[in-house]
């Protein structure tokens, strides 16, 4: 898995400059029953950097920003899922989205409860900047950014190779849809499906588009019924 993580950071130039947005990749990812990819929507700093933060990012390094050590953490999804959640006993409100896709994907596959089965999975975020405003969600500027998200993932698709990636973020995922879409990218578009995010009301609410299923159930019947 170390020899794998190096490939995939010497791979995307983008966490040559922001090591910290690397994804987070369980420990038995190589060895899950089904790879998955999770993507929420963007990153986040504390409210103090509030549109301290522009399109200059994906040319500036992260340390160039002079963030404390507490904004690099918020930045850190990695760290955080595991040693916020797998490794803590305090269950932060805020965490609750990796610990509910943790709770199913454990459900589904036998694989325990989320800290066992996070170790199963993949998670990152879509959108490579952190949103302008704490807590809130991010203003994409124009198609070229678009682009470059869509690019970004399809370097960690060929690196991870999930079987199925699921957004968790409708934002993210219809900007992917028009990209892969205009971009001809089929076998893309046939991996990914797109649930409420886990820390919405619409978890555990039922949805018309889903027959009536909450997100929750909508995420088991996809993980139940995938087949790649």
């Amino acid at each position: 898995l170390l020899l794998f993580n190096f490939m995939i950071k010497n791979s995307l130039p983008c966490y040559g400059l922001h090591p910290e947005l690397y994804p987070f990749i369980g420990k038995l990812y190589l060895k899950a029953p089904l790879k998955v990819l999770f993507l929420g929507e963007s990153h986040y700093l504390p409210a103090a950097y509030n549109h301290k933060v522009g399109q200059e990012w994906y040319e500036r390094s992260t340390a160039s920003y002079g963030f404390t050590k507490e904004a690099l953490a918020w930045l850190n999804t990695a760290a955080i899922i595991r040693h916020d959640v797998i490794e803590s006993n305090y269950k932060n409100p805020a965490h609750s989205i990796y610990r509910n896709i943790g709770k199913v994907y454990g459900e589904v596959f036998a694989k325990g409860d989320y800290p066992q089965a996070l170790e199963y999975i993949a998670f990152g975020n879509y959108f490579l900047r952190p949103a302008e405003v704490c807590g809130e969600s991010i203003i994409i500027n124009g198609w070229d950014e678009e682009v470059r998200s869509f690019q970004q993932l399809a370097a960690l698709e060929k690196q991870l190779q999930p079987a199925l990636i699921v957004f968790v973020s409708k934002k993210a995922y219809e900007s992917f849809v028009r990209v892969a879409q205009a971009q001809g990218a089929t076998a893309l578009l046939s991996k990914a499906k797109s649930v409420p995010h886990p820390n919405s009301a619409w978890w555990n609410r039922a949805i018309a588009q889903y027959e009536g299923r909450t997100g929750k159930e909508e995420l088991k019947k996809i993980l139940h019924n995938f087949t790649p």
